[in-house]
């Protein structure tokens, strides 16, 4: 990888300069958007970005841009190495965002980290690698956007994979295994079974088994209802495999296709078209030196927007589209009144339980204070091998049925009767009917660490158990706070306002520590409760408990939705802005629900849908 991006910058000519980093080569940048005007300008190079470069510089006619705030993650530990994932918070590859008090979780302000780097989320995240049930899919169109549904989103993401089998003495040693006819075997990302899963992880099946939750042989086939292994964005020598290096790295010589590293993109340049639309003429990009420069688009070309969900909204209202109540209060011309920029943002909730591994297991938290086993793990993971090879492979997607008893889920029968003030109809309507017909709304999986806690014994091996809400019916939104790229949009995912929420995510909780009490779990773990502790045990302790520990899930959707223009939307079927003529959206802020999984495959099926879409519009 790294000798291709080194041969690329070394070569001369503006039409063959690939990647470009504005740090070391701000005179190459400049000369290239001096004397170069683009097919197609794509802000944002994480999962979306880097796929629409690949995809859309297929036809060598086309001059495509690829526009990166952040750096390489190339020969990086904290990006490769699969046990560092979530290591790059607080790092410069780090937007480092936090919430704005929620006033439904004690004023709780919440860390919302994502990806500033090539591969955004795909280069920091946990590389767990699942489909969402077919329902979920479906559900886009329900809302109003034909052909965005399971069928066509099932066949893109199996276009972005390509599935390794399993080597047979791990599958042996592990239990798992993959349903080839359910994944892609010629896309570009490597997608793979670690060759290590620890003791714990490994218990997590027959512990849920022992709950009576079924062991899903198939959850990427539309429906993962149950407990499984799950396969990692990682290759057969288990390096992380990010967007980066397996959609831009082997087509990183294609003269018309620039990746430029190090462009801040500060807004976009608007004017008007005809029918009272607008149209993008380019980008404002800020140079790591302070200066700004201009990135022209062809008459004929395309703007689209990969900014993610966090800063996609951001960008629009900086350029004067959103809505004029937020806009005009800050001197921001108005060149597009949308009200919903911003709006209908959501993201998973999380909280986390803590145990103590019985002398003789360990976890991640080893590594910290055995120099030996570190050593010896170190040099394991240059032959492929041991510790670094995990980040994570065993899942539990529980619906109520599994967690609540028959009395409760009464409750939620009389709770879910009345809708809560933020969600749409049409949305609260789908998910009500999903909560009741067996699509899974309660995640539970292992961190292998110490990961949530107020002591931690030195010398000691700890696992945290994390308890996710799939669907959340509260939603939040995104707006800028001033007219400077530089400040921070006000980020308010109002965990917690509808009491569905609440009550279930509290349920929840107190329903995973049945796991710890299997079989299964009291061979390795001390019974004894690290966090919250037996200080928690009644219905209304877990709720205070949840409302003052509560996290989200670094999965952020909904800021520019998909959806009629009537209904909230941002964007219509063919991803292009509602009154804009050349702009598209093409990241996960376009989805107008939460998928029942990690989003990750979800974002590369819809941004190899969207290159389909723009190549044929």
């Amino acid at each position: 990888m790294l000798g291709k991006l080194v041969s690329s910058l070394a070569l001369a000519g503006a039409a063959s300069a690939t990647f470009v980093n504005l740090q070391t080569s701000s005179a190459l940048g400049k000369s290239i958007l001096q004397s170069t005007n683009f097919d197609y300008i794509i802000v944002g190079g994480g999962v979306a970005g880097l796929t629409l470069g690949r995809r859309l510089s297929e036809n060598s006619s086309k001059k495509v841009l690829v526009l990166e705030a952040g750096r390489s993650g190339i020969n990086d530990t904290i990006v490769t190495i699969p046990a560092n994932s979530f290591s790059f918070i607080a790092t410069d590859i780090d937007w480092f965002d936090f919430s704005v008090p929620q006033v439904h979780a004690n004023n709780l302000t919440i860390n919302t980290s994502s990806g500033k780097i090539l591969g955004g989320g795909s280069a920091v995240n946990g590389l767990v690698w699942i489909r969402g049930p077919k329902a979920e899919y479906d559900a886009i169109e329900q809302l109003g956007s034909p052909g965005w549904n399971w069928n066509s989103l099932y066949t893109t993401m199996k276009k972005s994979e390509k599935l390794n089998q399993p080597d047979p003495v791990y599958a042996q040693e592990f239990g798992y295994s993959a349903v080839a006819s359910s994944h892609g075997s010629s896309g570009p990302i490597d997608v793979s079974f670690p060759p290590f899963i620890p003791e714990q992880h490994q218990r997590l099946i027959n512990a849920s088994v022992e709950l009576g939750h079924v062991f899903n042989q198939d959850p990427y086939s539309g429906n993962n209802t149950g407990v499984f292994f799950s396969l990692s964005s990682q290759t057969k020598q288990a390096v992380r495999e990010s967007a980066e290096f397996a959609y831009i790295d082997p087509v990183i010589s294609r003269s018309n296709l620039v990746v430029f590293a190090y462009a801040l993109v500060t807004k976009l340049d608007l004017t008007s078209a005809a029918y009272g639309k607008v149209r993008s003429t380019g980008v404002k990009i800020r140079f790591p030196d302070g200066s700004v420069k201009s990135a022209t688009a062809k008459a004929s070309g395309e703007v689209v927007l990969t900014a993610g969900a966090l800063r996609t909204p951001q960008l629009l209202e900086l350029s004067g589209i959103g809505d004029p109540a937020v806009l005009t209060p800050l001197g921001i011309p108005v060149k597009l009144a949308l009200p919903s920029v911003g709006t209908n943002y959501e993201d998973h909730t999380i909280t986390v339980l803590t145990y103590q591994l019985k002398a003789g297991y360990l976890s991640f938290d080893a590594l910290d204070y055995n120099a030996t086993l570190k050593a010896e793990q170190q040099e394991l993971y240059k032959q492929g091998k041991g510790w670094l090879t995990f980040a994570n492979a065993v899942l539990n997607m529980s619906p109520i049925e599994k967690i609540l008893t028959p009395a409760e889920i009464e409750e939620a029968h009389t709770i879910l009767a009345t809708k809560p003030p933020t969600i749409g109809q049409d949305s609260f309507n789908i998910i009500k009917n999903q909560i009741f017909s067996g699509v899974p709304q309660i995640e539970f999986l292992l961190f292998n660490s110490f990961s949530g806690g107020e002591t931690k014994l030195p010398n000691t091996s700890y696992v945290s158990a994390a308890i996710t809400h799939l669907h959340p019916l509260s939603r939040g939104s995104i707006h800028i706070k001033s007219a400077s790229i530089d400040d921070k949009p006000l980020i308010n995912p109002n965990v917690l306002e509808s009491e569905w929420d609440h009550w279930l995510l509290s349920k929840a909780t107190k329903y995973a520590r049945k796991f710890f009490q299997t079989q299964a779990f009291r061979e390795i773990f001390e019974q004894e409760e690290v966090w919250p502790g037996s200080a928690v045990e009644t219905d209304a302790q877990f709720q205070d408990w949840v409302k003052a520990n509560i996290n989200t899930g670094y999965h952020s959707v909904g800021t520019a939705s998909l959806l009629p223009l009537a209904k909230g939307g941002v964007v219509d079927k063919n991803l292009r802005v509602y009154g804009a003529t050349n702009l598209r959206i093409a990241d996960m802020s376009v989805m107008p629900l939460l998928i029942s999984a990690h989003t990750q495959t979800a974002a590369y099926g819809i941004a190899e849908k969207a290159a389909d879409i723009i190549k044929s519009t």
